[in-house]
């Protein structure tokens, strides 16, 4: 079983990074094997709406080819459960894990033209189809947004056809940190990570024995 961690913030080492690797450890007490992915330091370029990922001339590779996500992709198409977590930035993700989400488009368009679903352009593949994916989100208060960047990013999950889990607190992990490395003092936070990590590890476990 494999289990990667996406922490969507800019920032290096900070409360989203600490929060998705105490979700990694409670995976690979499970059994796991686990990979760490962050976004900062990263290159990533927001999707340019060519539309070339809905035709058959994609072949499942996005057209924009020089910068970090085509490596992320492949990861992600390797693991049995995705943790992916976030600062809140506006009530949202980070722009860094948008242009993530807005070019995955790729995982799912990539056999060309269906023949089983008219007027659906592209030929859905739903490359992340049934993995398990849980979220984790920081906000600089208790309720500083936290549930809106969550439902952001377990809604993309659900438009891959991933099935998602909650953590047996709520829709997923929620820290309070105003300051970098402050989520550490959050004991409610770091619980709740780590049972994302429990639930995704889980799931997982169950759907591929």
């Amino acid at each position: 079983m494999k289990i990667i961690g996406i922490s969507g913030s800019p920032r290096a080492k900070g409360n989203t990074e600490m929060l998705v690797q105490k979700a990694l450890k409670a995976a690979s007490e499970m059994g796991a094997k686990t990979e760490f992915i962050p976004l900062s330091g990263k290159k990533i370029k927001p999707c340019n709406g060519c539309g070339t990922c809905r035709t058959e001339n994609s072949k499942g590779i996005c057209a924009i080819k020089d910068d970090d996500l085509p490596r992320i992709y492949e990861a992600m198409k390797g693991a049995d459960g995705i943790i992916v977590g976030s600062p809140v930035y506006f009530l949202s993700v980070t722009a860094q894990l948008k242009a993530l989400f807005d070019r995955s488009v790729i995982l799912r368009y990539s056999k060309g033209i269906p023949v089983d679903r008219p007027g659906v352009p592209g030929g859905p593949e739903f490359l992340l189809k049934n993995k398990v994916g849980g979220a984790i989100a920081v906000g600089g208060g208790r309720d500083g947004g936290q549930l809106f960047t969550v439902n952001s990013i377990l809604q993309w999950m659900l438009m891959q056809s991933m099935i998602v889990v909650g953590n047996d607190y709520g829709m997923g992990g929620s820290a309070k940190a105003g300051t970098k490395g402050d989520a550490i003092n959050d004991e409610i936070g770091l619980a709740m990570a780590k049972y994302v990590g429990l639930r995704v590890a889980e799931v997982a476990g169950k759907i591929i024995e």
